[in-house]
């Protein structure tokens, strides 16, 4: 193992410094002559700058994932592709998991908040209570394109966007139906399938998924049923897309497990989880208004969704002793926004100008009963009950401008105005805004290099939940507290990251950051309740490289992610220090393709104090497709070398001052096959 991961640590850093070999920057040739533009892929993105721009012309690390990618990889659902996105690690991707968490430049929600935000089409998805994404609700055969843009895009995109930002489109899918359907061990089988039809003014798109699953461990089965259209059309110059999306899901969880637990039976559940588990339903619509031609182009879109959970949680107070609440829960937002864009010249060179308004209003209603061991309520009336709404503003401007034809300037600056109302009896009101700047700089060298920098500043709100969840837990004295917390404010992060990026046939990467987060939210053990714990560093590294052509396609990526207190004496917990990947895609010929990866985490731990390590991941994930005509069949083999792993966890004191450690297993080995078709 050692040595595995010391042959693929040379695979990464070779690849990212053979393209510097003989580098020299842009400028008088030996015979006094300028040297020549540099050349570049075309390639656009959109998540970065919030609208199109050249890859290479964007100071931060952007990867993306295109339709033909996806169906090269090992991957059947969103959270699944996510995973192969480089400074990006989530655990639980696979389908037979109901909880995937994501974790990026060292920030990890442990499934109570998110730091990453993730958009589709430009529209929100996350829970209004946590920020938490439901992965479910997008089926893998509308998928056009995914990008990730790392880093916090605060200046662009606002509250939760610190990590980084990851956006899903699904629009322009081509005329005609796509299928995706797979079966597998755990008792797992999906469906996919999209159908679009054009005609004179525009497309229709329907789409419909289900899947099912026992899950890895018992009680830990799971079902999802997905369905939407949309309707593109134009109307002049502008052109409009609506679309409209419901969602059933119900999940068991098995709860965490000790270590004399996974000794005994890795699998199993414990029965003080025996009743642990949700039943949600979701329904969300859009609709989009754009320009497509002329000097100036605007956008406006008005987003919706509403939501409703049935949920059973138990909660460790002490080893062996846990807190059984069934909550009801509903859910409701609405919003929109407008940009707009103009190119220009600025004394003589080119620039370009955005601005726009986010506005959005969510509500949260929740009740919370003790049941018994039926689970059935104990009580007639709620124990625990409220209502709350935010309203959220931001207004952002941002810009580019060609300094030279190598070096371009780029920032921006965003407003936000977040208001949280909780009524409750109380009818308290809590009110926080932020600015965030950014500014950044590329400069374009030979041999199609870029060089790339910023400065950026971002925050991250409280989530409703943190600020009034009225979830009561007992105090052994008779009566209740609860762990919200309205007094908390915002994280605020500062951020420097510089880097290169370039390659045709190797296309590689390298970037540092270094980051200061103030008002670090976490749980706080001295208070039990949510607080502001003080300041931590961020400081990481992220390389990567792939070859983009030939028959064998070898990549790598690493991530260092060293997350400390001021002190800089311990990893905060549950954020893995370093993550390797390696893999190597290869056509055989004959339509036959394969691509195989390796994962390895390392350096997490259960606690602040780093005294209760996690046993990281060391997988191997693998597809062998073959391609007849416009189908395919694929075989996939979900960590082939079945590693026993731990996900994350966390440490308790049992009633005598003993510390306990729990933690959540990593998935077995699974196997699945499946056919992907067009026509």
């Amino acid at each position: 193992m050692i040595r595995v991961r010391f042959v693929t640590a040379a695979l990464v850093f070779g690849f990212v410094t053979c393209p510097f070999a003989g580098l020299s920057a842009q400028g008088v040739g030996a015979q006094g002559n300028p040297d020549p533009p540099p050349r570049f892929a075309t390639e656009v993105v959109v998540t970065p700058e919030r609208g199109e721009t050249p890859r290479h012309l964007v100071p931060a690390a952007t990867a993306v994932l295109d339709r033909p990618a996806l169906e090269s990889l090992p991957v059947i659902q969103l959270s699944e592709a996510l995973s192969f996105l480089p400074g990006v690690y989530i655990t639980d991707e696979h389908p037979f998991s109901a909880r995937p968490l994501v974790t990026a430049r060292g920030f990890f929600g442990g499934g109570e908040a998110e730091y990453v935000l993730v958009l589709v089409d430009g529209v929100p998805i996350a829970d209004p209570e946590s920020g938490l994404i439901d992965w479910s609700r997008v089926d893998v055969t509308s998928i056009r394109r995914i990008e990730e843009s790392r880093g916090p895009g605060g200046s662009l995109y606002g509250d939760s966007a610190i990590g980084g930002v990851i956006q899903v489109f699904t629009d322009g899918s081509p005329p005609g139906a796509r299928l995706t359907a797979s079966a597998g061990t755990l008792g797992t089988f999906t469906g996919d399938a999209s159908y679009a039809r054009r005609w004179s003014r525009g497309t229709v798109t329907a789409m419909g998924a289900g899947s099912r699953s026992d899950g890895p461990s018992a009680h830990s089965s799971l079902w999802r049923l997905l369905g939407g259209t949309s309707l593109d059309g134009t109307i002049g110059s502008n052109a409009w897309r609506f679309s409209l999306s419901g969602t059933g899901r119900q999940h068991d969880d098995p709860g965490p497990r000790t270590d004399a637990q996974l000794a005994g039976d890795r699998f199993g559940s414990d029965p003080l989880f025996a009743l642990d588990g949700a039943e949600r339903r979701d329904l969300a619509v859009a609709f989009t208004l754009g320009a497509t031609g002329g000097r100036w182009q605007h956008r406006g879109r008005l987003h919706g969704g509403l939501r409703g959970e049935d949920q059973i949680r138990t909660i460790l107070l002490a080893p062996g002793f846990g807190d059984r609440q069934a909550r009801d829960l509903s859910t409701s937002d609405v919003g929109g926004t407008f940009e707009t864009a103009s190119a220009a010249e600025l004394w003589s060179r080119p620039a370009i100008f955005r601005s726009g308004l986010d506005v959005v209003r969510e509500r949260v209603d929740t009740e919370y009963r003790h049941v018994d061991d039926e689970g059935m309520p104990l009580q007639s009336q709620p124990e625990g009950e409220a209502s709350g709404h935010r309203w959220g503003t931001g207004a952002f401007a941002s810009g580019a401008w060609d300094i030279t034809r190598r070096l371009r300037l780029s920032g921006g600056v965003r407003w936000d105005y977040i208001a949280d109302s909780f009524l409750d009896g109380s009818d308290a009101t809590e009110a926080h805004q932020a600015w965030s700047p950014r500014a950044g700089l590329t400069l374009q060298l030979d041999r199609g290099v870029t060089l790339f920098g910023q400065a950026s500043k971002a925050f991250k709100a409280p989530t409703p939940e943190q600020l009034f969840d009225p979830r009561p837990y007992p105090d052994f004295a008779g009566g209740t507290f609860t762990i919200s917390n309205r007094t908390l404010e915002p994280q605020r992060a500062t951020n420097l990251e510089a880097g290169a990026w370039g390659g045709s046939q190797v296309r590689w990467s390298a970037l540092a950051y270094w980051m200061d987060v103030d008002n670090e939210i976490d749980f706080d053990i001295a208070t039990f309740s949510y607080a502001n714990i003080g300041r931590s560093k961020h400081r990481g590294l992220e390389l990567e490289a792939a070859r983009t052509s030939g028959s064998i396609r070898p990549s790598a990526s690493y991530a260092l992610m060293r997350v400390t207190d001021p002190g800089g004496s311990t990893q905060l917990k549950n954020v893995p220090r370093h993550v390797l990947t390696a893999a190597v895609a290869i056509a055989f010929g004959w339509g036959v393709e394969s691509h195989l990866r390796y994962r390895r985490t390392w350096g997490a731990f259960l606690d602040d104090g780093n005294e209760y390590p996690i046993d990281g991941a060391s997988t191997l994930d693998l597809r062998v497709r073959r391609r007849f005509g416009r189908a395919a069949v694929f075989f996939d083999a979900l960590n082939l070398a079945d590693d026993e792993y731990q996900r994350y966890g966390f440490t308790l004191a049992d009633f005598g001052g003993n510390i306990v450690a729990y933690s959540y297993p990593g998935a077995p080995r699974a196997v699945r096959v499946g056919v992907i078709s067009s026509f």
